[in-house]
């Protein structure tokens, strides 16, 4: 693959690769280091990428591969993500503002077991079909199906939960 294909079919691959690393690891710091590590990498080794038949799964199963990587050099990162949600400004209102949902919205997700949050992001985010998911995490349709009804279900949970906790702290005030 020359400097063109490669500007051509994996550099625009640079944003949907850094959405699914920061969707892993919940950090934009180590979701843009994986991205610019993998990057550099897959420039060295851009000969060998004319042997991929879809270059976007190939793309997207080095990032996950390259975070699991990250996550089990930085066992903190889970904790660090419920320290940073527990110290989130609320707000005197009675409604939640756009930027507080997100926050809820944000904080929900983290809370997710890994494999429901990257299916969920892969489906509701990235927007990739069924199948795709599937290759990428080599496994059949009917079980991505159920790990993004499970995260699905598990999100509107705890959306509910925060969203009670919430009103509990406003009126206690």
């Amino acid at each position: 693959m020359q400097e063109v294909e490669f500007s051509r079919h994996i550099v625009p691959l640079r944003d949907r690769m850094f959405r699914y690393a920061h969707s892993l690891l919940l950090s934009s710091d180590e979701a843009e280091d994986v991205v610019h590590d993998l990057l550099e990498r897959l420039w060295r080794d851009r000969e060998g990428l004319d042997a991929c038949r879809n270059l976007s799964a190939f793309v997207l199963t080095a990032v996950r591969n390259r975070c699991y990587d990250r996550l089990r050099q930085l066992r903190t990162v889970r904790a660090h993500a419920a320290t940073a949600g527990s110290t989130a400004e609320r707000t005197t209102t009675g409604a939640i503002d756009g930027w507080e949902a997100r926050d809820l919205v944000r904080r929900a997700i983290a809370g997710l077991p890994e494999r429901q949050r990257e299916v969920l992001h892969l489906k509701d985010i990235e927007g990739y079909p069924t199948c795709e998911i599937a290759a990428l995490l080599a496994c059949d349709e009917a079980h991505v199906r159920m790990i993004l009804s499970r995260a699905r279900q598990g999100l509107r949970g705890a959306l509910i939960k925060m969203m009670d906790d919430e009103h509990t702290t406003r009126h206690d005030r």
